[in-house]
């Protein structure tokens, strides 16, 4: 096997290790809401650009597998009623932001950060009647921020990225429950 062989399929049991990890995603907040409904939706209502420096379209895990994940960490469905719980994305993405790094024989002896990712997520949960009526909803935004150094693979940018969409997720996850609990109630305990 040549050099170039081992290296491509070194970055795709990474990446795949990342993409398994969206089965097993382990979010901070355990706490689970028993909701009255009989199904669960995540929907991405709008697509974030795929073009530089939008990045999030890259990552190994996607915002809705993440939803998709942590609402079946964070929801009970009781089937207490023939509602729909909702969950939509209207944005979700992670923006690429170079940073400065030292140049010169200064720069060959130091390891700086070069990249900067921002996270940001805005999400809406609903609970809907079968005839399509919004009975209820709470909505939340979280944004979150990492970098990584100038040496870094594009394997290491994508781990980054996974672990910041899931991170993203938690932050969310804290604005959101009392919010929950006010304003959904009727529907969720």
């Amino acid at each position: 096997m040549t050099r170039l062989h081992s290296i491509a399929l070194a970055v795709g049991l990474m990446i795949g290790a990342v993409t398994a990890h969206a089965a097993t995603m382990v979010f901070v907040n355990k706490d689970v809401l028993n909701v009255d409904a009989t199904s669960i939706e995540v929907k991405i209502t709008s697509s974030a650009p795929q073009e530089y420096p939008h990045v999030g379209y890259r990552s190994p895990v996607t915002f809705e597998e993440v939803g998709r994940a942590w609402a079946e960490n964070h929801f009970k469905l009781t089937g207490g009623s023939v509602n729909q719980l909702r969950i939509n994305i209207h944005n979700g993405d992670i923006v690429e932001k170079l940073l400065p790094v030292k140049k010169g024989i200064k720069g060959m002896f130091t390891k700086d950060q070069a990249f900067q990712y921002d996270a940001t997520i805005d999400l809406e949960l609903e609970i809907v009647a079968p005839d399509g009526r919004v009975l209820s909803s709470a909505s939340g935004k979280a944004s979150g921020l990492r970098t990584i150094d100038e040496k870094a693979t594009d394997a290491d940018k994508k781990q980054l990225w996974a672990g910041l969409v899931i991170a993203v997720f938690d932050a969310l996850d804290n604005e959101l429950q009392p919010q929950l609990r006010k304003s959904m109630g009727q529907y969720v305990h």
